[in-house]
């Protein structure tokens, strides 16, 4: 009897979305999708045999690197200009190619590809004429990740200040004890400080076609990644990734090359192109370090640009923090280059991005404020590119409880780079190598927000079966946007959805709070227990 008098009310009054015409109205950032790029791939032709006497191999190329497996295999190099016409070839595992010398330089397309073997003793040969011939030994084949971004993203073994080296170490002390030469990860160095001077203006200015000469291959023993100091140690977050999709994936070897520089703002990190495009605030924005000045581009030019022929398969990012009073514009900037990378380099890479994180208020006695106190508006601008769906192959990874810790004497870069590579490792299997459900794997994050005039729903992708709270108890960290007004919201989890009923509701958000991560804030979790990205989004 009950049920059907609630059921004649519920009819009288109308109170149901259907009944009264409240149809949902679906967000939208107005980004338009990007679309994939045409995977680059070169047309067979003639081999010729070596003729050249004279002939450099690019700087890139050296003893124990990596190439990749399943797509063109790309050497390249100058020659003096009296060399010109005259004939470079190459050879490995079987495999060979030739090129005419143009213009001082020459490029040669390996005709074939090859699948992943860690397997040593295989040599490539780049050969001249007869008696002109230059040999790399111990190339192995597999996929090339670079780790760029500023500081966090490059933070090395010994830190950067303090005692920062000491509580580093005496972290990953047992697992660095692992670090061995017999791992199937190869490693390239490239350091902001070792080119931050006058003799490498030119090259900061123009896009370079090579590596600098003092940054080479090498294995990824305990000496290489944690070296002497930071300026030969390894990127920890960098190294940390290729560790964890090694130890899942053992049959495809792994390159990582450090390509970020600590401070950049993102147009240091763009093209000339992808810089130009940027939204005003966020181009042509230059870095100092000591008395050098590294202009907008200039990290691109030295450090990315000469990867353009090596087939990356993808990026982990870690950066935003100098770029926070701008976030509003932060989206459409990293469409960009995000975009404009894939273009130059022929591969729709991954681009796994590490969502800003806790940070202390002090960093040696050095009070952060400033563009500190905008970081979490700058995560909301991060998680917006897989919010709105606008670029495919885009993976955010939340860090809110694995940043900073009270005692850490550094504030602005958290010492935890294990955990956070363990997450984007876990998406990346999941979803670039087919390890792993990326429901189960990865983390929450909205799909579709809708709402009308009385509630709000919010569909997650990743819900690992059902979302759910960390504790056990009622959702917390939701907020809506009323009467121009951010409040604290009372919302429900349904399934993979999360629902808030409210009316008049003009935006909603997620984990909000600036510097330190509290369970008392924010709860909200997969059905596999893997915390949900903080968002924002707002509307008419």
């Amino acid at each position: 009897m009950k049920k059907i008098v609630l059921l004649l009310l519920s009819v009288v009054l109308c109170i149901t979305p259907a009944c009264t015409g409240e149809k949902y109205e679906t967000w939208s950032s107005g980004r338009t999708p990007a679309g994939t790029v045409e995977e680059r791939s070169e047309q067979e032709y003639t081999l010729q045999e070596g003729t050249a006497e004279s002939f450099k191999v690019a700087n890139y190329f050296s003893n124990d690197m990596i190439v990749p497996r399943d797509r063109d295999i790309v050497i390249w190099g100058t020659a003096p200009e009296s060399e010109n016409g005259k004939i470079v070839s190459a050879e490995f595992k079987g495999l060979k190619g030739s090129s005419v010398i143009e213009n001082e330089a020459w490029r040669i397309v390996l005709q074939g590809t090859l699948p992943a073997s860690s397997e040593l003793g295989h040599t490539l040969t780049v050969r001249g004429a007869e008696g002109h011939d230059k040999s790399f030994k111990n190339v192995i084949v597999g996929d090339i990740w670079v780790v760029s971004g500023q500081s966090n993203a490059d933070l090395t073994f010994f830190g950067t200040i303090g005692t920062s080296a000491k509580d580093i170490q005496e972290m990953y002390g047992e697992y660095m004890d692992s670090a061995s030469d017999d791992d199937s990860i190869r490693i390239l160095r490239q350091t902001n400080t070792s080119v931050a001077s006058a003799a490498y203006k030119d090259q900061m200015n123009e896009p370079q076609t090579d590596i600098a000469k003092v940054f080479r291959w090498s294995k990824a023993g305990k000496r290489r990644v944690m070296g002497t100091s930071a300026l030969t140690s390894f990127s920890m977050l960098g190294y940390f990734f290729a560790k964890e999709l090694t130890k899942a994936n053992p049959d495809v070897p792994i390159g990582m090359i450090m390509a970020a520089c600590g401070g950049a703002p993102l147009s240091l990190l763009a093209s000339e192109e992808a810089n130009d495009a940027f939204p005003a605030g966020l181009k042509d924005n230059t870095l100092n370090i000591g008395a050098f000045t590294i202009p907008a581009c200039g990290i691109y030019n030295m450090f990315i640009s000469p990867l353009t022929n090596v087939g990356i398969k993808g990026m982990i990012f870690y950066q935003g923090e100098t770029d926070t009073t701008m976030a509003d514009k932060y989206p459409d900037a990293l469409s960009v280059l995000i975009q404009d990378y894939r273009e130059k380099f022929g591969t729709n890479l991954s681009f796994i991005n590490v969502q800003l994180t806790t940070y202390g208020y002090e960093s040696a006695g050095t009070t952060l404020a400033g563009i500190w106190d905008a970081i979490n508006m700058q995560r909301f601008a991060q998680a917006e590119l897989k919010v709105d769906g606008s670029v495919p192959g885009y993976e955010i990874i939340p860090t809110l409880e694995i940043g900073w810790q009270a005692g850490n004497a550094d504030g602005a870069h958290p010492y935890n780079k294990l955990d956070i590579a363990k997450r984007a490792a876990s998406v990346t299997l999941a979803n670039v190598y087919g390890i792993g459900d990326p429901e189960n794997a990865g983390f929450p994050v909205p799909s579709e927000i809708k709402y009308n005039r009385s509630s709000v729903e919010v569909s997650y992708v990743y819900a690992g079966g059902g979302l759910k709270t960390v504790d056990g108890g009622a959702l917390k960290g939701f907020e809506i946007k009323k009467d121009g007004i951010w409040q604290l919201a009372d919302a429900v989890t349904e399934g993979n959805k999360v629902i808030i009923n409210e009316a008049d509701v003009k935006g909603v958000r997620y984990a909000s709070e600036l510097r330190y991560f509290d369970t008392q804030d924010i709860n909200l979790c997969s059905g596999t227990g893997n915390p949900a990205v903080a968002f924002s989004a707002e509307w008419e």
